[in-house]
């Protein structure tokens, strides 16, 4: 089965850690954190292209983002999260933007006979050694399939 069957294009804008604004999905502002686990409506595996976008104001210390990918297993729970990407930003602050292809991410080899392709749609951003007031990290769509 074809990985790219599906939606090409990643929702606009999904954050993983930082504040949300209201609109029309959501009626409210929303706060994700760290480590949190965020469902995609879309599948990664099937994206051409997305990219991840992690900026700060600020920091102490300089500060590392992971982002980690799991798949929907077919009981409906996620499977097992793999590392997709580390970027790192300055103490100063600043924005970073990583393009991953969706068609070179991984899918841990226990879960490969659990799921139907296209199939990742978890995400979470792993921050560490601490989260900076005000940083936001997402993911969003860079090119169609």
């Amino acid at each position: 089965m074809s990985r790219r069957a599906g939606n090409p294009l990643l929702d606009a804008a999904t954050t993983l850690v930082g504040m949300t604004q209201r609109n029309a999905l959501r009626n409210s502002e929303r706060q994700f954190s760290a480590g949190e686990e965020v469902r995609l409506g879309t599948r990664l595996d099937a994206a051409a292209r997305f990219s991840l976008l992690a900026s700060h104001p600020g920091h102490t210390e300089a500060v590392q983002v992971e982002l980690q990918l799991a798949p929907l297993l077919r009981d409906g729970s996620s499977g097992t999260y793999v590392s997709a990407a580390t970027v790192a930003l300055p103490a100063e602050g600043g924005r970073v933007e990583l393009c991953i292809c969706g068609e070179e991410i991984g899918i841990d080899p226990a879960d490969e006979a659990l799921v139907d392709l296209p199939a990742v749609c978890f995400a979470k951003a792993l921050v560490t050694p601490s989260t900076p007031a005000g940083m936001n990290v997402g993911l969003t769509a860079t090119m169609a399939g």
